[in-house]
């Protein structure tokens, strides 16, 4: 081998080392958003669905999208930021979300202090309790101490406390504006808590 040769093997290799060190520090600083959902219908995943297209904006983003059931306590752990999103019965969140909200604070004895939190609900009346679903879920997230945010309109200059879809019999599909509530919410998530982890 010639030396020119060498020399450009050497600098070969210090570049593919550098390349990878980059991309390991790049996947330490990734952000984790878990979208965490309970569905009946179907309309409240169809949501959740629309949550990780905005929080996936974000190259550096990596979204986890799990039924309420399938979470795991290093889910939670791992999460930068958590969406939950439940279907609103007799004006209160399902019961397989209220589960789940207490056993992560006394089965998992988990503390989800300083992660980013939103919320989501569906629900079949118009003034059928959706916001006090939000709410609920926004209350527990403050109970331990999380940082909640919601979706933000008009170039940010107003926002939302969550998101919500109108799902009654005769209005059977979301509407594009509901999804669009749902990408911003995913999207401010993301982005404040990608805020935080690069601090």
């Amino acid at each position: 081998m010639t030396r020119s040769h060498n020399v450009f093997f050497l600098l070969s290799i210090l570049a593919m080392a550098v390349l990878t060190a980059n991309g390991l520090a790049a996947q330490k600083k990734g952000v984790k958003v878990l979208i965490v959902y309970y569905s009946g219908t179907g309309n409240t995943e169809k949501m959740a669905k629309a949550v990780a297209e905005g929080a996936k904006k974000d190259s550096d983003v990596v979204v986890v999208t799990k039924k309420v059931s399938e979470v795991t306590k290093e889910d939670l752990l791992d999460a930068d930021g958590i969406i939950l999103g439940s279907p609103t019965y007799y004006a209160n969140m399902a019961g397989p979300m209220k589960t789940f909200i207490d056993d992560w604070a006394f089965k998992y004895n988990v503390y989800l202090r300083d992660k980013i939190g939103g919320a989501f609900a569906t629900g079949a009346g118009r003034t059928g309790g959706k916001e006090h679903v939000v709410s609920s879920l926004l209350l527990a997230m403050l109970n331990d101490g999380m940082i909640i945010v919601g979706p933000v309109y008009d170039e940010g200059k107003y926002g939302a406390f969550g998101a919500s879809a109108l799902t009654s019999d005769s209005k059977k599909e979301i509407s594009e504006d509901e999804f669009g509530d749902a990408r911003r919410l995913g999207e401010r998530v993301a982005s404040v808590a990608k805020q935080f982890k690069m601090k």
